[in-house]
């Protein structure tokens, strides 16, 4: 898909961060949006700053865990918009802690965003995304946790490695149709997003604007969720099934290479080579 002008696009986790990023490209690039998200405010404030450009957008406050309200929402949606052409199945959330640190519950609250979000969306969007036989393209985002372990990150690498798995699934079941919906698995490096703030140290809302304007300087290795917009949008018009924001080749072939040789992990920090 290159044209995108007048299409339709549904996006989750669009309050904020990249999910934020993603529905204002798409406005801007003549889509109408379909912008979800569990916190109502947000919704609202990108609405009101996307119709003052011109957009048409619409808003639904929904937590995507439910698979009943996900349903009825994608019902709603396709009976007063129709059909999307891109499905953004963005909406995530992260914790730290030690492997043995979390409580059930805990799992099942990040499983149950995390990967049942994903879940949803599909169940609800692609049977008549496939019936109406249109050109589209779905994006589940994940994350380089989709393929690196990192300590303090059990719970986000166990759910971005099943999106992950997801994600690849969803491609070959498509092809074996020949269905013409590309599929695309995103996985952010850092980005500058809400996501970040614990790992960055920030307290939740004591910057204003744009955090990129503030800490770009002090973290070089984190990228502007615009910019992250702006590469899935190319892999978009490019067809392309991975996205990845920072290099990330030097790490997996050293990885696979650890894996063929049948070598224990190691402890050491991951970092991203900008020779890679």
């Amino acid at each position: 898909m290159d044209q995108f002008n007048g299409k339709l696009a549904v996006v989750t986790g669009a309050g904020s961060g990249i999910g934020r990023a993603l529905a204002t490209r798409c406005a801007r690039e003549g889509m109408r949006v379909v912008l979800v998200d569990v916190h109502a405010g947000r919704l609202e404030s990108l609405r009101v700053g996307l119709e003052g450009e011109g957009a048409q957008v619409s808003t639904h406050a929904l937590d995507v865990s439910n698979a009943a309200d996900y349903a009825d929402f994608a019902q709603h949606c396709i009976a007063g918009a129709g059909v999307p052409d891109l499905l953004f199945n963005n909406a995530g959330i992260l914790r730290f802690g030690d492997s043995w640190s979390h409580s059930a519950e805990e799992w099942q609250k990040i499983l149950s965003i995390n990967v049942m979000g994903v879940v949803n969306g599909l169940n609800a969007f692609v049977p008549p995304m496939l019936e109406a036989g249109k050109a589209a393209h779905i994006v589940n985002t994940g994350s380089v946790g989709s393929l690196v372990a990192a300590p303090g990150m059990a719970q986000y690498t166990a759910v971005k490695m099943a999106v992950r798995g997801i994600t690849e699934c969803l491609a070959y079941d498509l092809a074996g149709k020949e269905a013409p919906i590309d599929v695309s698995l995103l996985c952010p490096g850092p980005v500058l997003t809400s996501i970040s703030d614990e790992l960055l140290g920030i307290e939740s809302g004591s910057v204003e604007g744009d955090p990129a304007d503030h800490l770009m300087a002090d973290q070089p290795d984190f990228i502007a969720p615009g910019e992250c917009a702006d590469r899935v949008f190319q892999a978009i018009r490019e067809r392309r099934f991975w996205i990845f924001t920072h290099p990330f080749n030097s790490y997996l072939e050293a990885k696979t290479k650890a894996v063929i040789d049948g070598e224990n992990p190691v402890y050491e920090e991951v970092v991203f080579d900008a020779n890679c």
